[in-house]
């Protein structure tokens, strides 16, 4: 498959590695594990062995030090890699407020660590 241009990111990206548990909203009940390779207050961009679908809602349970935060996202974009991989960008939709700060605090926390 051919990758698709990126849009412009209104939000900076921090490459980093986080494990996600990745459930589809809405009927099926299927789960999957997933690690990211970037993310944002806005997104991530998440890596597994298969695809969920581009437009596909999501419920993401996203594992930070020392915490678990929840998201509602939806799959913006996908790449297969010639791995085998599929590359996924997710964009979330709805966090609750203490969940975002602490998001936005790790990443600028490991963002300052990264330099």
């Amino acid at each position: 498959m051919a990758e698709e241009p990126r849009p412009f990111r209104h939000f900076p990206r921090l490459s980093i590695e986080i494990g996600v548990l990745v459930r589809k909203a809405g009927g099926e009940s299927s789960e999957i594990l997933a690690t990211t390779r970037s993310v944002s207050s806005g997104g991530c961009m998440l890596v597994h062995d298969q695809g969920l679908g581009v437009g596909s809602p999501l419920e993401l349970l996203i594992s930070l030090p020392g915490r678990v935060i929840k998201a509602q996202g939806q799959v913006v974009w996908e790449n297969e890699r010639a791995s085998g991989e599929v590359e996924m960008g997710i964009e979330f939709l709805r966090m609750n407020s203490e969940d975002r700060r602490i998001l936005e605090a790790t990443i600028a926390t490991t963002a300052s660590t990264q330099k």
